[in-house]
């Protein structure tokens, strides 16, 4: 199974992030490179949205860590927005919520990083 796609937007001064399907070490791997390219030109504020997200697999979750800690490192805002019950849990038991904001849409993420929350 290896059914992952990513688009992405650029809104105001922040980038929504959108994988679709399975999240495997290639899709992650794939979100990490995209996340740093758009660090890379100056964007700090990132938002993921998970909507399209069928399946997070172990290996991708890794990875997900390693995004976290680039983000936190480079001082930039990282939200995950649309996420599914059990993949939230997973999050969680790994620890990464304590580090990234989880909102339910894009537009509750866009305002918080807009500091109207």
């Amino acid at each position: 199974m290896s059914n992952f796609s990513l688009s992405s937007r650029s809104e105001q001064d922040i980038t929504v992030m959108m994988p679709k399907g399975y999240i495997n070490n290639i899709g992650a791997e794939r979100l990490e490179l995209t996340s740093e390219e758009f660090i890379g030109r100056g964007s700090n504020k990132l938002v993921v949205n998970f909507t399209d997200v069928k399946f997070i697999n172990t290996i991708g979750l890794s990875i997900f860590l390693s995004m976290v800690q680039n983000m936190l490192e480079s001082n930039s805002q990282l939200c995950f927005t649309n996420m599914k019950k059990d993949h939230r849990e997973m999050f969680e038991m790994a620890g990464l919520i304590k580090h990234v904001r989880v909102f339910k849409d894009e537009k509750d993420a866009f305002n918080y990083l807009n500091g109207r929350s």
